[in-house]
């Protein structure tokens, strides 16, 4: 009688049942939150150029919950000691994503300009590879007080610019004369007329970000001058 083969019985082999996946509920919170703020970054694009005022509208909402989550993951994390290496990693690897979409998307519309984001990508770069460094020599670059300054002032000038640009949209969409309109409302309608038709205040918003992102990198590289000095020197 022939034998059974064994191996034909086995069922398919790891690589033949295709990559494996992890399951979502032995994730810790901080880092599913993590993983949907990455994950709604695409979301937000779409929603975002999209000629449609809903999806724009939209798009404004995605962005906020990912900032919020940005909030939450740590806030977690440290409360109830969920501190991962990957949370370490991924969160402010998740923030940059969320940011320089958020940026670019803006630079494209034409609300502010690109040589503004430039200098916010350079710092975020070059702060990234000096971490890398410390990292090489069990170094941990803790964030400074400039550093949360700048993320805020980033925040806040993105926000700004979002909510202006879906406002304009959706006054031009319900009124052609909605500029006119305002200006005849006296001192107050004709502020509120400059800063809706204009891109001043988002101008001088990201200028601050921009500024606060080139001195706090800054001061991470003076902070660890000696040790960039060390690492040049023993190369």
């Amino acid at each position: 009688m022939t034998q059974p083969d064994d191996s034909q019985e086995a069922g398919p082999t790891p690589a033949a049942r295709g990559p494996r996946w992890p399951k979502w509920a032995k994730i810790n919170l901080p880092n599913q939150l993590t993983l949907l703020r990455v994950a709604l970054v695409p979301f937000f694009i779409v929603l975002f150029l999209s000629d449609n005022l809903a999806a724009q509208w939209a798009s404004l909402v995605v962005f906020l919950a990912a900032s919020i989550t940005d909030y939450f993951d740590g806030a977690i994390a440290r409360k109830r000691g969920l501190v991962t290496n990957f949370g370490k990693i991924m969160d402010p690897l998740a923030d940059k994503l969320l940011m320089t979409t958020a940026l670019v998307c803006l630079v494209q519309v034409g609300m502010v300009p690109g040589w503004m984001v430039v200098v916010i990508l350079w710092r975020e770069l070059a702060v990234t590879g000096l971490r890398t460094l410390a990292a090489t020599h069990r170094m941990v670059m803790q964030a400074s007080i400039w550093g949360k300054i700048k993320t805020v002032a980033q925040m806040v000038a993105v926000i700004v610019c979002l909510i202006l640009i879906v406002v304009q949209n959706t006054l031009n969409a319900v009124s052609a004369t909605w500029l006119s309109t305002l200006q005849g409302w006296g001192r107050g309608g004709a502020l509120a007329a400059l800063l809706l038709d204009s891109n001043l205040l988002p101008y001088w918003l990201m200028f601050v970000a921009a500024v606060g992102s080139l001195y706090s990198g800054f001061k991470y590289f003076w902070d660890n001058w000696e040790m960039i000095c060390k690492e040049l020197e023993d190369a």
